[in-house]
């Protein structure tokens, strides 16, 4: 497949931009929205906003009354993802594919958490698009995790990007372990992973305004 023209891989990268800009601004909008708007009926399905706020949000955002707009929050922010590490893939010469793949993955994940989640408080069993939401936000986490790593290797060994390799791979073992630990800390770690993003954003931006030059076909051999 001939690689895009460089006037395209510009456009591409400056697309990918503004949804690591506006994409993590509107998911992060709409859920303090829907959390305020649908907060009694968050509490009546069991969630504990402060000593286990993963067990229902935002995933149980969507099963309110109001509960499309998080389902469409969902797949909007995975699909704007995906485009995001496309444009990474794009932006950032050299290295391995890995972290742009990874994170393509974690878009993937993203964009399929749009099945409703199964309420905590139930009487019935399981359903599929509960089990489908669950095994979604696990390929998020997993392909998420490793991308911090392999996108700080490939910065690294760019000049244009080095700082942001070292920011990258600090909010990586930063987020990991907040992401963990029990309580408030979870949402913590969510906004220094969506200001990563935030920041990326900007400097895919401003590498959307310098030439980028397309990338040379290694197949080809050299005429004589």
């Amino acid at each position: 497949m001939a690689s895009a023209s460089p006037t395209r891989r510009v456009l591409v990268v400056r697309g990918a931009a503004v949804a690591g800009m506006v994409g993590p601004t509107l998911f992060t909008l709409l859920v303090i929205t829907l959390t305020a708007v649908q907060y009694s009926f968050m509490i009546g399905i069991g969630w504990r906003p402060f000593a286990d706020p993963a067990s229902a949000w935002p995933s149980g955002l969507a099963l309110g009354p109001y509960g499309w707009i998080q389902s469409l929050n969902f797949a909007v922010s995975g699909l704007s993802l995906i485009l995001f590490s496309l444009g990474l893939q794009l932006g950032i010469n050299g290295g391995s594919k890995a972290g742009p793949a990874l994170l393509t993955l974690s878009g993937v994940g993203m964009a399929l958490l749009a099945f409703e989640t199964d309420p905590i408080i139930r009487t019935g069993p399981r359903t599929l698009h509960g089990w489908v939401h669950d095994l979604s936000f696990v390929l998020l986490i997993v392909s998420l995790v490793p991308s911090f790593f392999f996108l700080w290797r490939r910065m690294e060994r760019n000049p244009m990007w080095r700082g942001y390799g070292r920011y990258t791979l600090v909010t990586g073992l930063l987020a990991i372990p907040l992401f963990s630990l029990p309580g408030p800390t979870y949402y913590l770690s969510l906004i220094l992973v969506l200001i990563w993003f935030e920041v990326l954003g900007m400097r895919l931006w401003a590498i959307s305004k310098q030439p980028i030059s397309p990338k040379t076909d290694s197949s080809r051999k050299p005429t004589t």
